[in-house]
């Protein structure tokens, strides 16, 4: 009926073993990368297929450079990308709990049997519905005044998972970014886009700044340098430069004065040009193409300043930031499609760099962090931690909810499932018991990951919550055992969380109700190197 060349697995038997090996292929996949979790987690090394290196820790660009070859493993990747695509954070938390999920229906499933997968994800159904429901610590208003106590509570915990040691430096450029970039009327509305990187080599990661506005990392054309303060502006799609026609002709000269006239017809165009682009006010000319060297010599004529920007997103960028509009036509612009912005050149880490500052409050909508490392391996992992902390205050900005970080939440929520287990006498409660160990892996991965003896930490991070200490979480710093995460200041944000954990869950259901997989031919084509 297929296609020759296809695979096929089957559980026709009951044997079970397409549900065996689609859970060992998830688990190895999220014992691989459970490793990376929390602030003390391990860096991968990645090798792509194009052999670019890549150190990192986050679990979604590790994915994204490797290729996994299991559908079933494919199914915890799709949900690290939805986790990804929705919070920025929580997708080491999606991965593993899934893993650990797949784990502990595998043991159920030997011990009770291949035909009990209905009961199991029942279970699994009704511990989730009492997930996270109770453990609501309080609500961080999405106010102006607001912004420091989320850094303190929600933003250094995010930061220092991804580049511990830096969390203080980081999270005081990201809250000043967002300051910038944030609508004054409106503090739920943050834009992750309106705050981009610039990543110069060089330095360390002290000497970072947050800009409000745009840098472009290329200096200016002209020998004037900088500009004065709030100096209008005018960008150019287009080259300046004399244009083309549209169709080939032929000039005809007799004489000298014949080519000397049609040179300095041309120079009189340009002339023009740039005179009444100077006499509109315009101090800075963009452009996103060429500037010949005529209309070069007419910029430095009358004192401009000119810059060549290549990257049309970058063009668009600067108008965002300065309030121009982008023109397709050569000449001087109308007052509404006219920036301003203070424009200076200036030389960080031995690179130039052009700085559009703007300094007129609630106008620029545009903020930069210019981030400072020694190797490009740990400027590429601050700016993916710069992108997950940004995406934490959009986040708190729409649902400022927060629960206990450091494991407590999850390991408050084991103590209730097992409360419950008690009250289900049916196959349920094996599975809801099965959830409740599983959501001990988030304690038991920080403590392993700090150097701790898991096992005791457990244990008293346990009795801590069953004596009713809710915030008993893992200390990563001090002695190894249990701290309290309200002391400590290390919260999470609920929305994330429980993004991550029901993705996870609905990860782990769909591949527990496979029972077949089918595997078309592969297309054809040259085959892969080491084939």
């Amino acid at each position: 009926m297929l296609k020759d060349g296809h695979e096929h697995f089957s559980d026709e038997d009951g044997g079970g073993a397409v549900v065996a090996r689609s859970i060992t292929a998830a688990c190895e996949l999220s014992r691989m990368l459970s490793s990376s979790m929390g602030p003390q987690g391990r860096n991968k090394l990645i090798v792509n297929h194009l052999e670019k290196l890549m150190v990192t820790s986050d679990c979604a660009s590790i994915l994204k450079e490797i290729e996994v070859e299991h559908p079933a493993a494919k199914l915890l990747e799709l949900a690290v990308q939805q986790q990804e695509t929705e919070c920025g954070d929580g997708t080491n938390l999606a991965l593993m709990f899934a893993g650990e999920l797949l784990t502990s229906t595998l043991d159920l499933m030997k011990t009770m049997g291949w035909r009990h997968k209905t009961d199991i994800m029942e279970g699994f159904h009704l511990a989730s519905t009492k997930l996270l429901n109770e453990l609501l610590v309080s609500n961080i208003d999405n106010t102006d005044g607001a912004l420091q106590e989320l850094k303190e509570k929600v933003l250094k915990p995010v930061l220092g998972s991804k580049h511990y040691g830096s969390e203080d430096i980081l999270s005081d450029l990201v809250i000043e970014a967002c300051q910038i970039v944030l609508n004054k009327k409106d503090m739920s509305v943050l834009n992750p886009s309106s705050i981009r990187t610039v990543k110069i080599m060089g330095g360390n990661v002290g000497q970072s700044a947050c800009v409000q506005g745009f840098v472009a990392q290329r200096g200016v054309e002209t020998t004037i340098k900088a500009s004065e303060k709030n100096a209008k502006i005018a960008v150019y799609a287009s080259g300046v430069e004399a244009s083309g026609t549209e169709a080939k002709g032929t000039v005809l000269m007799k004489t000298a004065d014949d080519l000397k006239n049609y040179n300095r017809t041309e120079e009189t165009k340009m002339e023009e040009i740039i005179q009444g682009i100077a006499e509109s006010g315009i101090k800075v000319i963009v452009t996103g193409g060429n500037i010949s060297d005529m209309a070069l010599h007419f910029i430095e004529k009358y004192k401009l300043i000119a810059l060549k920007l290549s990257s049309k997103w970058e063009l668009r960028r600067l108008c965002q930031a300065t309030g121009a509009t982008a023109l397709v036509r050569l000449g001087a612009p109308t007052p509404e499609e006219m920036g301003s912005a203070t424009t200076t050149q200036k030389i960080v880490g031995g690179r130039t760099v052009t700085v559009f500052e703007n300094d007129v409050d609630g106008t620029s909508k545009i903020a930069t962090l210019v981030l400072r490392a020694s190797t490009s391996s740990v400027l590429n992992d601050l700016e993916r931690a710069v992108e997950d902390g940004v995406h934490a205050v959009q986040m708190a900005c729409k649902d400022g909810r927060i629960v206990y970080g450091g494991g407590a939440c999850e390991m408050e929520c084991a103590v209730r499932l097992d409360r419950l287990a008690d009250q289900h006498p049916g196959l349920e409660q094996y599975a809801i018991r099965a959830f409740a160990k599983s959501l001990e892996c988030v304690s038991r991965t920080l403590a392993e990951n700090a150097g701790w003896d898991a096992v005791q930490v457990l244990a008293d991070m346990r009795a801590s919550h069953v004596n009713g200490q809710i915030d008993a979480g893992v200390d990563i710093e001090n002695d190894p055992g249990s701290k309290g995460m309200k002391d400590a200041n290390v919260y999470d944000l609920m929305y994330v969380k429980r993004s991550a954990l029901k993705l996870a869950i609905e990860a782990a259901t769909t591949v527990l109700k496979v029972d077949q997989i089918i595997m078309s031919k592969r297309a054809g084509g040259p085959k892969m190197p080491g084939q």
